[in-house]
């Protein structure tokens, strides 16, 4: 019998183990260890695109001006035509591209007639769009999203675009629990959410504007002079 025989006769059990053991990683590695892959796997196209398209959706309602509001939903009607197309929801996809035609048409084209006339010609596309890629009730509620939204790119005042988008979020939530787009959804909570404040600021700021200048009396400019 060799030393080594001899030593671990000696120490029992609790030698069984060989210094090329490999050692139990913590709790806590095991937990990201197991997590990790499904984050990774939802990492997909349309996950990016639809976080973006979230992005993009939640800033547009607080900007200030119709320019910049209309740059910013053609970005984010692009990023969400991109993510339906990849989750396979064709009619939301070419809505949603549609949208960012009658977005574009109207931030460039100066007059109204013109204006009416693309704005229009993206309604009746849609309409042909929505036939070729019939797939029930979430056709007819990516339809009417377009609608109101377009009644929202006609409107000349910030505030009533924000209402008419209010409205088009309305066809647009009940299209993304149809579909099962878990972006899309939250897309639509946060939009509504910076809606409503875009809407509560413009109200307060309409109102600091529309308040009449104070009148100084006539007694005190007299004896001011």
């Amino acid at each position: 019998m060799t030393d080594l025989s001899i030593a671990r006769a000696h120490c029992g059990p609790r030698c069984s183990t060989t210094s090329s053991s490999v050692p139990e990683w913590p709790a806590p590695m095991h937990f990201l260890s197991d997590i990790l892959p499904a984050i990774l796997a939802g990492i997909t196209p349309a996950a990016v695109a639809g976080a973006l398209g979230v992005t993009a959706n939640c800033l547009w309602p607080l900007l200030r001006t119709r320019k910049r509001i209309l740059a910013v939903q053609v970005l984010s009607s692009c990023l969400f035509a991109l993510h339906y197309g990849l989750l396979g929801a064709p009619t939301a996809a070419a809505m949603c591209a549609t949208g960012a035609t009658q977005g574009l048409a109207v931030s460039l084209l100066r007059k109204p007639l013109l204006r009416n006339l693309a704005v229009a010609a993206t309604i009746v596309f849609s309409l042909v769009v929505t036939a070729l890629t019939w797939s029930g009730l979430p056709s007819v509620l990516a339809l009417g999203g377009l609608l109101m939204a377009a009644c929202g790119r006609l409107q000349r005042d910030p505030q009533h675009l924000r209402l008419a988008f209010l409205g088009s979020e309305a066809f647009w939530t009940n299209h993304n629990l149809v579909v099962g787009s878990v972006w899309g959804l939250t897309a639509d909570t946060m939009a509504v959410s910076m809606i409503l404040i875009g809407l509560w600021r413009g109200m307060r700021e309409r109102r600091r504007t529309a308040l009449p200048a104070p009148v100084i009396p006539a007694r005190a400019v007299a004896a001011g002079a």
